[in-house]
């Protein structure tokens, strides 16, 4: 286990007798972490990489609850609350989790107050994000939701960088629309001169509009 790496990520460190207990596994992109209905073993710790977060809506679609990177714990919910896995939580990128066995918590952890602090953090958190997360898909204009969506997944450190859209399905459905809302707006977009389109791809020519337009939120 990088001891190192989870300490300065978390700010706590195990006792020697605990580290044996723990694991470290690897997630490659597109696999998941967890998925809604599992029942949770472990506390999950994201060491490195960075996840997604979506619920499966009655309609059958996922909706983007957010993004995740260091540091983010999954199970702490469950683990309170004592129920399964709501929401599914996959790799968009090489992820890094440690796992602590529930029977870890249970037996050594629990009564920690150093280490409960970081779930109750996680908790606020979330709570926060979520909160954030349903009054932009509830009240915000797909327009909005896009750009959003594009500020929160891409870096504009790369200058005129490409975003692939050969999954704007995908994507409709995680910002609670459709492709061919999104067809439109990129349409518009693309006439103001804000991107350019080349057949299954996106050029961001002006990074300031898309912020602009996202009106400084983010699915994170």
């Amino acid at each position: 286990m990088s001891q190192n790496l989870f300490q300065s990520i978390y700010h706590y460190t195990f006792t020697k007798d605990l580290i044996s207990l723990l694991s470290v596994s690897t997630f490659q992109p597109n696999e998941f972490i967890l998925k809604a209905g599992d029942k949770i073993d472990s506390i999950y710790f994201l060491l490195s990489g960075r996840y997604m977060v979506s619920n499966l809506e009655v309609t059958g679609k996922e909706l983007l609850l957010r993004y995740c990177q260091p540091p983010a714990i999954m199970g702490d919910i469950e683990t309170f609350a004592d129920c399964l896995v709501e929401s599914n939580c996959i790799a968009v990128e090489t992820c890094e989790v440690l796992f602590v066995p529930l029977e870890v918590y249970e037996a050594h952890l629990k009564f920690d107050s150093k280490f409960n602090q970081l779930l109750l953090k996680e908790l606020a958190y979330k709570l926060r994000t979520c909160t954030i997360s349903s009054r932009v898909n509830a009240l915000s204009p797909v327009s909005v939701r896009l750009a959003a969506y594009i500020c929160t997944v891409e870096s504009p450190s790369h200058f005129n960088q490409y975003i692939k859209t050969n999954s704007l399905d995908d994507v409709a459905s995680l910002i609670g629309t459709t492709k061919r809302h999104l067809n439109r707006i990129l349409k518009d977009w693309t006439e103001k001169g804000i991107i350019k389109r080349e057949e299954n791809e996106i050029q961001i020519l002006n990074w300031d509009k898309i912020k602009e337009i996202s009106e400084n939120v983010r699915f994170e």
